[in-house]
This record gives structure tokens, sequence and C-alpha cells, in this order.
């Protein structure tokens, strides 16, 4: 195991024995840490055509958390009210999420983002997440902010 030395804090960089390449932030990072450990993480797929990275629970990157519950405020998709995709599972949505956002998928440079697997959705009060001042949200409308995250690349 390497450790990135990001701004925030070590960021330990795994390769499990099934091929995922594994981020281990000591503390919440940054986009610009997040960016840099994805950066040396993916050095460590050498010439491989295909990578998986994993990222653990998105709330260890508060930056993704917050972009996650924003898109979900002003989505047609996600239901306020209920706390639920509309029509399809939280999974699947928060997946959809991360493959669109320009944020999330630059993470991976001259990688493609062949998928995204998620589990796990939590899902918080409005009141509680890090939204925009002046947000017209309810404080009590519920909108996910975490997930454990795996991405699957390709060249």
């Amino acid at each position: 195991m390497d450790f990135h030395p990001a701004q925030e804090c070590p960021v330990a960089l795994e390769v499990r024995a099934e091929g995922v390449l594994r981020l281990r932030p000591a503390c919440p990072l940054g986009f610009a840490s997040t960016h840099g450990s994805v950066r040396a993480l993916l050095a460590k797929a050498g010439d491989a055509r295909e990578a998986r990275v994993s990222f653990g629970r998105i709330i260890e990157y508060p930056w993704l958390s917050a972009l996650l519950a924003r898109q979900a405020a002003s989505s047609r998709i996600w239901d306020p009210a209920e706390g639920r995709a509309r029509g399809e599972s939280p999974e699947s949505y928060v997946a959809a999420v991360l493959r669109n956002v320009p944020e999330f998928t630059v993470l991976f440079d001259r990688w493609a983002i062949a998928s995204v697997s998620v589990e796990k959705v939590l899902v918080g009060r409005a009141a509680e997440l890090p939204m925009p001042a002046g947000s017209p949200l309810a404080p009590d409308a519920r909108l996910p902010y975490d997930a454990l995250v795996t991405v699957s690349l390709r060249r």
C-alpha cells in the first residue's frame, strides 16, 4: 500500500487482489486532492485497458456529497418529499448522476467511465446537508448525500 500526500491528509492507495484500486483518505478530501489521488491511483493500473476504482463512502469527499445533494434538489426524477427517486432505485439514480456530472467524470482524465456501481444510498434532511444559502427547498426535504461507489473504467 502506498500513500498519496494530499493537501488535507495522506490518502492510502490500495491495489486489491481482485484488481480493484481503492482510495482510503485519512480525512475528508476536497476536489483537487480527490483528483490528484485518483490520478496517482490510476497510475498503479499500468498499461491495463480496464480498471475499477473504489471510493468507499462519498461522504469522505464533501464536495461530491454536496454535489449529489444539489443535483437531487434540482432533479425532476428525485422526489425530495418522499426521499427517493421516481421510477427507479436510489442506487440507479445516484449512478446516473455521477456518470453525467462533469465534476465527477473529469476525475478520471483520459479514462472513460464504463459503469458506476452504487450501494447503500443514504438520504438526509436538506437542513442538515451542505446546501447553498437561500436554497428554496423545505428544511425537511430529503436528499441523497452518501453511498458506496465503485467506478469501472476503460481506455
